[in-house]
Order: structure tokens, then C-alpha cells, then sequence
């Protein structure tokens, strides 16, 4: 009985020890710089990672946009769809070293939101978060085309000619 406690205590310590010569072993840790900004005038939200690092296979990094007041961040305060941040070195499969990359959102109406930068490394069952949530404020959002419309609203554009000729022939 004494051996085999012996063989189970030598056993746990070469396992403690292990993770402490080699964390990456035992923990998934995504590191990496972010800015996040809100593309003035056009609606959007667009993310930069800087020095990504995974100690694991590298799965995915992704923009979630949130509610402004949103204390839980959830699928039942996300506003929109999650964008890809995508980035030459941001191969799946493989374990990350000093990577970067960017995503841009669909466009939203203007206002402020909460965004999270999150990622996943093989075997993860949730995301990382490797920089804090950001708040942004965006402007030019959805609905907020100038008069007469423009390239990216055709029907606007459309309604200020046919608006341009009545003026002509009215009054």
C-alpha cells in the first residue's frame, strides 16, 4: 500500500512539475494588443490584433458588438453578427506566434456599443478574451444617408432625381 501511494505522490509531483516547466501544457492563454475603433462616418466597427499568441492550435479571433448598457455579455445583448479578424499569419491549426490581423462589422445605426475581441485555441469549450471589452461610438450608420442618397443607397439616390425634376416642373 505504501508503494503504491508512493508511485501515485511521485506521479502528481512530475505532473505539477511539468506544468510548471511548461504551462502551455496545462492552460490555453491567448495574448495579444487590440484597437478597436468606430469608423468615423461609416457605420462600422473595426478591430486590429497586434502580437497575437496562442500556446495551443490557433482556432479563430472574432468582433462581437454588444448593447451599450449590456453588464452581461451574451447572445441576448450581442447586437448584429460576429466579424472575422483575419490576418496573413492567422493560420487555423497552427499555434500563433507575434500574428496580426482585422476585421470590420456590418454597418450599425448610430450609437454607442460595447465590443469584445475574443478567441479560441483548439480544445477550447469557451472564448478568450485577450483585451478588455471596448466601448465605441459609431457614426454614418444605417440611415443616416445624406439627401438625395448615395452609391450605397441607390433608391435614395433615385428619390432625389425624381425630387430634383418635380421641383423643375412645379411651382
Amino acid at each position: 500500500m505504501k508503494r503504491h501511494l508512493a508511485a501515485v505522490g511521485a506521479v502528481a509531483g512530475l505532473s505539477v512539475l511539468g506544468l510548471v516547466a511548461n504551462p502551455a501544457i496545462g492552460s490555453a492563454a491567448v495574448t495579444s494588443a487590440a484597437t478597436v475603433t468606430a469608423d468615423e462616418g461609416k457605420g462600422t466597427i473595426s478591430i486590429a490584433m497586434t502580437g497575437l499568441n496562442t500556446t495551443k492550435a490557433f482556432v479563430k479571433c472574432e468582433g462581437t458588438v454588444y448593447q451599450p448598457d449590456a453588464t452581461v455579455l451574451d447572445k441576448t445583448t450581442k447586437v448584429g453578427e460576429s466579424f472575422l479578424i483575419e490576418g496573413e499569419k492567422m493560420v487555423a491549426g497552427q499555434i500563433l506566434v507575434d500574428a496580426s490581423g482585422t476585421g470590420t462589422s456590418a454597418t450599425f445605426e448610430d450609437g454607442e456599443y460595447q465590443v469584445r475581441t475574443k478567441c479560441k485555441e483548439d480544445g477550447d469549450t469557451d472564448y478568450q478574451d485577450p483585451i478588455p471589452v471596448s466601448k465605441v461610438t459609431v457614426t454614418g450608420g444605417k440611415g443616416t444617408a445624406p439627401a438625395g442618397g448615395s452609391a450605397e443607397d441607390p433608391l435614395g439616390a433615385i428619390a432625389g432625381l425624381i425630387n430634383g425634376v418635380l421641383s423643375t416642373f412645379g411651382s
